[in-house]
């Protein structure tokens, strides 16, 4: 029997995830393909802080090896970015030029790292933290030392001033708003939080 071809673009935990669910509905309903461009079999995003700060390695945060995916059947273009999807044709193109035809296509990208527009922020050194990459990038600069500015004082940038103060690096975090993590905490739990980051080594300037 002929299966229908499903193509998964973007190999992050929300199309893993779903591919998962329908391997455990019926397995054999698809044909499935999957591309990523990253050169990484599916990993937990949420831990690359850990990674950041050494308590965590890169084979600790996969989720799923390269014989999960052979073992399912699952065709893995792993560092291919999909350029577009060509819907008349039912065909994706790969960023070599190359079409793939499909029955089902599921758009699982994600989301991206917000880096302001502001002059410079194209030059080397500014680094977004989102992918095994970023912190490859992140840590290379924690070996030759010297500051960093961490733009954004919510969850994801404290936890890479921490990471990165832990490498002995000087750290500064710039927050537009009046308290650091201002989604989540009032002013009070905002400034006792600021005390205890300022007394790890890390300097927060507010409104910034």
């Amino acid at each position: 029997m002929i299966r229908p071809r499903l193509i998964v673009i973007g190999n992050g935990m929300a199309g893993m995830r779903t591919v998962e669910e329908l391997l455990k509905l019926k397995p054999d309903l698809y044909d499935i393909t999957v591309f990523g461009d990253e050169p990484y079999t599916n990993y937990n995003r949420i831990m690359l802080s850990p990674v950041l700060a050494k308590e965590q390695t890169i084979p600790d945060i996969i989720l799923n090896d390269e014989n999960w995916y052979a073992e399912h059947g699952i065709t893995l273009h792993k560092g291919i970015r999909v350029e577009r999807i060509e819907r008349k044709k039912l065909e994706v193109i790969t960023q070599d030029g190359q079409a793939h035809p499909y029955d089902r296509v599921l758009i699982a990208t994600g989301s991206r790292a917000f880096i302001p527009p502001l002059p410079g922020a194209d030059l080397p050194g500014v680094v977004g933290f989102r992918s095994i990459a970023d912190v490859d990038t992140m840590l290379a600069v924690c070996r030759e030392g010297g500051h960093a500015v961490v733009i954004g004082g919510g969850l994801l940038g404290l936890e890479a001033a921490a990471g990165l103060v832990s490498h002995g690096m000087s750290v500064t975090v710039l927050h537009r708003n009046g308290n650091v993590m201002d989604r989540q905490l009032d002013g009070v739990a905002g400034r006792i939080l600021e005390k205890t980051l300022e007394d790890r080594g890390i300097s927060i300037r507010l409104n910034a």
